[in-house]
């Protein structure tokens, strides 16, 4: 048994480190996840769009953007192929306080838009028999393949498990 934890143990830090030089954004308030691939370091980033009122915007309830870090690390709104056909959102409203989320170019992964009793939002979703708060996404992306025929060797989904432990889970796309 213990063989079994330490070989877990192992694989936890192979896929972990394997994206350690990225870096990551400085943290805000509203922060759902960021979504970040093999390609470059560019960081794709996912915060809860709050009124001033501290009132979900029921009408974009997810703000989008990218920070360049191929450019200095500046931040820049999404390009409109980059919303429509890869890192975009798609929200429904489920109740007062959840949203349903897609994400334009994976559309078999529910994400679930949640607020929580501190009036903060999280994303989780339901994946190999485990419930995950979503921190981030790494997206594998196939070598050799042109930036205008990307195809997902693999993702990896981190976050929290239900109790609250660091957790990451790896899918191949169909």
């Amino acid at each position: 048994m213990r063989f079994c934890f330490f070989c877990l143990f192992l694989l936890f830090l192979t896929v972990v480190n394997a994206q350690e030089n990225y870096p990551i954004p400085a943290p805000t308030e509203n922060r759902l996840f960021i979504i970040q691939h093999s390609k470059n370091h560019n960081t794709y980033v996912y915060d809860a769009n709050f009124t001033p009122d501290k009132v979900l915007n029921e009408r974009e309830p997810v703000a989008i953007y990218r920070v360049v870090y191929t450019d200095g690390g500046v931040i820049k709104p999404l390009t409109t192929i980059q919303r429509k056909l890869a890192y975009g959102i798609q929200a429904r409203k489920v109740s007062e306080s959840m949203f349903k989320l897609k994400l334009v170019s994976y559309s078999g992964l529910d994400l679930w838009m949640k607020i929580g009793q501190d009036g903060k939002a999280f994303v989780e979703t339901y994946i190999q028999n485990q419930t995950i708060i979503l921190t981030r996404l790494f997206l594998k992306m196939k070598e050799g393949r042109s930036d205008l025929n990307p195809k997902l060797e693999h993702v990896i989904l981190f976050g929290f498990d239900s109790a609250g432990n660091r957790t990451s889970v790896k899918i191949i796309p169909d």
